[in-house]
């Protein structure tokens, strides 16, 4: 795979993941949309390491890899916690809770 081609299919990734965090009111679509931008970043990574003969892009790609792990294992349980507490999944759902906290 060529340098050119890895940055076509990042910037391909990183567009649908904006265009999911912009376009959809659901939790979940939201969630789909960041992981999709660390899935670019990380396409990235890889394609540097390989374009300069470096093992530091995988590397760096296993570190992101554990951390958006991490951060989807949280933000999933949050967002449980939410649909069961409020019954829906919206950002709607969570600026409702944010205004009872505020009153």
């Amino acid at each position: 795979m060529t340098l050119e081609l890895a940055l076509v299919i990042a910037a391909l990734l990183f567009v649908v993941g904006v265009a999911l965090i912009l376009l959809r009111r659901n939790l979940i679509f939201l969630l789909l949309g960041i992981e999709l931008l660390f899935n670019a970043a990380m396409v990235i990574a890889l394609a540097g390491g390989a374009r300069w003969h470096s093992g530091t892009g995988q590397v760096l790609v296993v570190f992101m890899m554990a951390l958006s792990g991490a951060a989807l294992a949280l933000t999933l349980a949050l967002l449980l916690r939410v649909k069961h507490e409020l019954g829906g999944d919206t950002v709607d759902d969570l600026r409702q809770l944010r205004e009872e906290v505020d009153e």
